[in-house]
């Protein structure tokens, strides 16, 4: 998919990773999960591989463990919302 090219991608557990978003890719994150987005859309029309997303910025936090917690929940919310355009089909 080539989304994220210049940051570094970890594997967290099972199918989930998480992005550090650095440099372009931190300046353009909301264009990055607009491809996303974008990627998603057409995966699902053509029945190929949904990537949930969720997306949070360090903005004051007291420490990372709850910018990850942001972006958790961001993504469970986004996958729910997959699995409904994804039934609806």
């Amino acid at each position: 998919m080539g989304v994220f090219n210049h940051s570094p991608v970890f594997r967290v557990g099972g199918d989930e990773f998480a992005v550090i978003s650095q440099g372009a890719d931190y300046e353009n994150i909301e264009k990055l999960v607009g491809k996303l987005n974008a990627h998603n859309e057409q995966a699902i029309n053509d029945g190929g591989i949904v990537v949930a997303c969720g997306m949070a910025k360090f903005e004051n936090d007291e420490n990372v463990a709850s910018v990850f917690e942001k972006a958790d929940t961001a993504m469970y919310k986004n996958k729910i919302e997959l699995k409904a355009t994804h039934n609806a089909k």
